[in-house]
């Protein structure tokens, strides 16, 4: 009963405490408002992937049920299960230097860095945004030149496909379950990366799964780009054209507005991407560095 009791009163001055997340509004004023309601949706939505979270380690949590119950608001609708983009077959894959790089480049890559792909060579060419004004010339160059052209990074949105793809492949209900929680809220992608990363097993193979779905937005781009590198066949990879591929490799291939001098402002962007469709909104952290590191292991989990 005491547990109880404390829940209900942490419950209630959490209604009635202006939050920075709502602007400064509390909760209970928040229910009344179009704007602000939508952003505290948002908030109990990343609130219910961590009270699942503590619950799960034998940590006091209050429930976001209960908090809705004591503003008087419906929990939202769950959306409706999304079927997988791609089809990716288990099993081997065979490892390609160029669509491992497009694939980095396509999902993000070094926000600090502008990537191209050389058409002579057939090779991912790699320029610093802080490198000073040499480096901006070189990225000037490069924008000129008709045989480089600009490896713009795919939507955060299509970024978070992948992991939601993912999760409905994992037979485990709970260990769905956990993923599905890591993935609800601002942080997605970081929490993503920790909730694999405490099981070997399910890590590597995310880390195949993850190598195949980069490989086909690689394959996506060069189609839509109208190249055809020597040595790549899209039935070595389970890859075929599909309506969903196609726009996200056109989008990617876009031009960009902007030249040498906004470079860097548009790194920035990249950095702080766009909302995913589930849940409403994702806070993106840089992650590429980290799954950078993993290469090696990317291949391990890819040959077993």
């Amino acid at each position: 009963m005491k547990d109880h009791a404390d829940n209900a009163h942490v419950t209630a001055e959490w209604v009635r405490r202006p939050l920075a997340d709502l602007g400064g509004a509390a909760p209970a004023d928040a229910v009344a408002d179009a704007d602000a309601r939508h952003k505290l949706d948002d908030l109990l939505i990343e609130l219910a992937g961590h009270y699942v979270r503590l619950t799960s380690l034998g940590l006091p949590a209050v429930d976001p049920a209960d908090i809705r119950k004591a503003l008087g608001i419906e929990a939202l609708a769950p959306a409706a299960p999304r079927m997988p983009a791609r089809v990716v077959r288990p099993g081997p894959i065979k490892r390609n230097q160029l669509l491992d790089e497009l694939g980095t480049a396509l999902t993000g890559g070094d926000v600090d860095s502008v990537a191209y792909f050389n058409t002579q060579s057939n090779a991912v060419e790699h320029f610093m945004h802080n490198l000073g004004d040499q480096e901006n010339a070189r990225i000037s160059e490069a924008d000129a030149n008709p045989d480089m052209k600009k490896i713009s990074p795919v939507t955060t949105e299509i970024r978070y496909g992948i992991m939601s793809d993912f999760i409905t492949m994992v037979e485990d209900i709970n260990i769905a379950g956990r993923l599905r929680s890591a993935i609800s809220g601002k942080g997605a992608f970081r929490r993503f990366r920790e909730a694999v990363d405490e099981d070997d097993t399910l890590r590597r193979r995310w880390l195949g799964y993850r190598t195949k779905r980069h490989y086909h937005l690689a394959l996506d781009w060069l189609n839509a780009n109208g190249f055809t590198p020597e040595g790549i066949t899209g039935g070595d990879y389970d890859w075929e054209p599909t309506p969903e591929g196609a726009r996200a490799a056109t989008a990617a291939a876009k031009p960009a507005d902007s030249k040498s001098g906004d470079h860097k402002t548009e790194a920035k962007h990249a950095e702080k991407p766009d909302a995913a469709p589930d849940p409403p909104t994702t806070g993106e952290e840089p992650a590429q560095s980290a799954e950078q590191n993993s290469a090696t292991e990317e291949v391990a989990a890819s040959t077993n």
